[in-house]
């Protein structure tokens, strides 16, 4: 997993250096995130993550990846951006190549990086919830709307799943990690069975279901 403060701090330096440069018009996104991800499968639904590829033409080999992906029918792709990751020409790329709706996998914490975001295609950003205070939280939620775009928070706990459930226009995304950083899944398997037992996010609940059955229960 990437490290998390080093993705924040990097974060943190991209809108040091949008706060110095002006965005063209943003056009708003026709490409509903939240719905693919809901309503589009029959079972769980499947988000491809895409990440740079360190080699010669490293964007055509995205761009071909990202169309593999698509014609499989994945309900949406994020596409991890910011150090390490793809660029932002990137992201345009595989946008304007695929059908499937754009998550940009970095985290958000200024209104300028969903319009920064939006202007290279993406449809979805991800708000990490534990480090946004209320103002900005609903700042971003607001942009976001006015952009069509959706808004997926971060959430790793069972406060702020209970916090976020209060919010009917988010999309819930748990990133539990254990101690060592790793992915927790019994954990987020927990945290997923709260947030069902509230009827949210159509994609969890089909989710649920699969562990479950693949569990034998």
């Amino acid at each position: 997993m990437i490290d998390r403060q080093l993705a924040l701090a990097a974060s943190r330096e991209e809108v040091r250096q949008l706060a110095r440069q002006g965005l063209s018009e943003v056009t708003p996104s026709r490409r509903d995130f939240a719905l693919y991800v809901a309503t589009q499968k029959q079972d769980l639904a499947v988000i491809a993550r895409l990440s740079r590829v360190h080699e010669p033409s490293a964007t055509a080999r995205l761009v071909e990846y990202a169309r593999a992906c698509d014609e499989a029918e994945v309900a949406a792709l994020a596409v991890v951006t910011g150090s390490g990751g793809c660029s932002m020409q990137d992201m345009a790329a595989i946008a304007n190549a695929t059908s499937a709706p754009i998550l940009r996998d970095a985290f958000t914490l200024h209104p300028s990086q969903l319009y920064f975001a939006r202007l290279h295609g993406a449809d979805a950003a991800l708000l990490p919830w534990a480090d946004l205070d209320a103002a900005t939280l609903h700042e971003l939620l607001a942009v976001a709307s006015s952009l069509h775009m959706a808004a997926v928070v971060e959430l790793a706990n069972e406060g702020d799943v209970e916090a976020a459930l209060g919010f009917p226009h988010v999309v819930i995304g748990l990133r539990c990690a254990d101690d060592h950083g790793a992915l927790d899944v019994e954990r987020t398997r927990q945290l997923a069975q709260r947030v069902t037992g509230r009827q949210l996010a159509g994609a969890m609940r089909r989710a649920a279901r699969v562990l479950r059955r693949r569990d034998g229960r």
